[in-house]
């Protein structure tokens, strides 16, 4: 396993558009020639609405370059607006550059790890696989797949709480707490009503559905008992359904830590796991 000193500081992005960027390493000719076994590329699906300046979000770009420091890592933010009222076209067609980022790939030999955290990641991640597949009519070739804190599932009291993250602190959080329930209350009830299928609900489904994600992928899952937008039930089932159909899936299950803070919390294993991961999915 590589180790580097650099820190999340040292690595430059380069933005394709103001949802993707790309750091490549300055050794980056060297990775088209190597022989190891390491990742080639890192795509990294980012979880709605962190900001690029997060210290946090930034701390899993210094892991893995620690971890991989001549692979590529593709950075793909996930906004709130796509859940709310973007339509699949648009957001496919603002992940475009990163199916042209991983076709740029000067390995001879690519190898890809995915990482995607919450909802925001699994939507990105499937609107990925979908957009590769129609402009080369094969399924993204995967090698790792981590999902943090994903999938989740629909419902009014995940919803509030996804959104609540974005509330301003303090007495202002009643006011706007009661307009979000006023405009979810109706959301829920149309979806319900007309037997819409949300967002949340077909990214989970497309997790497993081998005609758009790479079944011969290795799968972590990271998840938590206590997490209130994504509970233990959507995960284990769909790495449940993943597992019956022979994908190799393994579980990091978390007790008392909030959602996506596993990393943080829990950081030894995290990453151990995730070394593991790379290691069976790169042996096979």
């Amino acid at each position: 396993m590589s180790t580097n000193n650099a820190t999340a500081s040292d690595l430059e992005f380069t933005r394709l558009n103001p949802l993707v960027s790309l750091y490549t390493p300055p050794d980056a000719s060297a990775t088209a020639s190597s022989s190891n076994t390491d990742p080639t590329t890192i795509i990294f699906f980012q979880w709605m609405g962190v900001g690029p300046k997060s210290r946090y979000l930034k701390s899993f770009y210094s892991h893995y370059h620690a971890l991989y420091p001549r692979a590529r890592i593709i950075a793909v933010q996930s906004l709130m607006e796509f859940f709310i009222y973007t339509s699949n076209e648009t957001r496919q067609n603002l992940v475009k550059p990163v199916v042209a980022a991983i076709n740029s790939d000067p390995a001879p030999e690519p190898r890809t790890l995915v990482h995607l955290v919450s909802n925001g990641g699994s939507v990105g991640f499937t609107d990925v696989c979908h957009v590769y597949k129609e402009e080369t009519g094969h399924v993204l070739p995967v090698k790792a797949i981590v999902l943090d804190s994903s999938p989740g599932e629909s419902s009014f009291i995940t919803a509030f709480h996804a959104f609540a993250t974005a509330l301003p602190k303090g007495l202002l959080w009643y006011p706007g707490a009661a307009l979000m329930v006023m405009w979810l209350g109706p959301w829920a009830a149309l979806h319900a009503v007309f037997g819409r299928q949300h967002i949340l609900d077909k990214a989970r489904m497309y997790l497993n559905d081998w005609t758009v994600v790479d079944k011969d992928a290795c799968r972590l899952y990271v998840y938590s008992v206590v997490d209130k937008l994504v509970s233990p039930r959507p995960v284990e089932q769909n790495a449940r359904e993943a597992e019956a159909q022979v994908v190799d899936v393994r579980l990091l299950k978390e007790e008392d830590i909030p959602h996506v803070q596993a990393m943080m919390r829990d950081t030894e294993r995290y990453w151990k796991m995730v070394s593991e991961l790379w290691d069976r999915a790169s042996s096979r």
